[in-house]
């Protein structure tokens, strides 16, 4: 209680904060072009009777324009995740996130619910599809949460294929299994299956994971391959992302705010995003002047890689470009190398081991004001 009140000096009275979140809302719409926001409510019963000077808060979606507008240049992946609200009134604050071809973390919408309820997750990810992204192709990541996975099947709302992809978080998965099974040994040999690109070497080792038990057999076979493996992401559309660490790093960053009032925490959303955006634009200039022509994160993938190509002798075998003969050069102090492949670039995997091929998006700098 004493916390509370402290609270409420700071930021101001609780319900009071309720009152003035659509004003604020609004005036954040009217001076920050393409956001969107809806509040809904409920009946307010006193007695049997239904007040009609008074209306009990139900939902607020919220998102900014600037968001909207920077998603269009980043990979075409979102993540979504939901946390507890902790202050006087409880609640839950869900999140949509994704990523900047730099490794950037972009907030897309945000949402405060009743809780993480099959309702309130359709009304969020409807609303992500209408006001954040028409976008098709879309990798959705979360947890297995079952409201999440129910509201995604509903195909009225624009995440079934083609528009949406939707895949698990592998630690959700790897917690969930050590709740179960309670062996952490296990658990480590599953996040690394998971983690595992080549097929081949995917295929052997779940059936030896398979042959643990007839339990754990049985746990593994009702998930989905393609839903939490990156030897079945066969189109690449994770882009690497096994997790929901994006929308874990905006929980850590908004923790301080979950106790605060509602229009608190949306003010806070918005302070922090400008703040963001306004460090990241700068940064973005200052790479321009200085001639950078590519984002920081693609040159240093790329001198990586030139780097290791240096230890390879790489010979054409054919007119078409598709064999190759891959020497790998000796050295004499680790003893290791001097082995050689054929690789056929047409074929999933190789005889001595898959050459994973990362698709790398370069969609520049973009700079946007709040």
């Amino acid at each position: 209680m004493a916390k509370q009140k402290a609270i409420a000096i700071e930021y101001g009275d609780w319900e009071e904060s309720y009152a003035k979140l659509s004003s604020w809302l609004t005036h954040m719409q009217n001076h920050s072009p393409g956001s969107y926001f809806q509040i809904l409510h409920d009946d307010f019963i006193v007695g049997n009777r239904v007040s009609r000077e008074h209306r009990q808060f139900h939902r607020v979606f919220w998102t900014f324009g600037q968001c909207k507008e920077a998603f269009k240049y980043c990979k075409p992946i979102i993540q979504v995740d939901g946390t507890h609200l902790y202050g006087k009134y409880r609640g839950t604050l869900l999140m949509a996130t994704s990523q900047d071809g730099n490794g950037g973390v972009l907030p897309l919408a945000f949402a405060v619910v009743e809780g993480e309820t099959l309702t309130a997750w359709s009304w969020f990810l409807a609303h992500l599809r209408e006001h954040v992204t028409d976008k098709n192709g879309i990798c959705l990541i979360s947890d297995r949460h079952a409201s999440i996975k129910s509201a995604v099947a509903n195909e009225a709302l624009g995440w079934q294929p083609p528009h949406g992809y939707h895949v698990y978080c592998v630690r959700h998965i790897a917690s969930n299994f050590n709740r179960k099974f309670n062996n952490a040994k296990q658990k480590e040999m599953f996040k690394k299956l998971a983690y595992t690109p080549c097929k081949h070497v995917f295929d052997q080792n779940l059936e030896k994971f398979r042959q643990l038990s007839p339990a754990i057999a049985r746990w593994i076979d009702r998930i989905s391959k393609e839903k939490w493996s990156m030897a079945y992401d066969t189109s690449g559309r994770r882009y690497g992302h096994m997790t929901t660490n994006l929308s874990e790093c905006v929980n850590k960053v908004l923790k301080d705010c979950r106790s605060i009032p509602i229009t608190a925490l949306v003010k806070s959303t918005y302070s922090r995003c400008r703040k963001y955006f306004i460090d990241r634009g700068r940064q973005a200039q200052r790479q321009l002047r200085e001639g950078q022509v590519y984002c920081s994160k693609l040159v240093t993938e790329l001198r990586k890689n030139q780097e290791q190509a240096c230890s390879h002798i790489v010979r054409v075998y054919d007119i078409h470009s598709t064999r190759f003969e891959v020497e790998e050069t000796f050295n004499p102090i680790t003893q290791r190398g001097g082995q050689k492949w054929n690789e056929f670039v047409e074929k999933s995997r190789t005889k001595a081991k898959r050459v994973r091929l990362i698709h790398v998006r370069n969609h520049g700098m973009s700079i946007f004001s709040v």
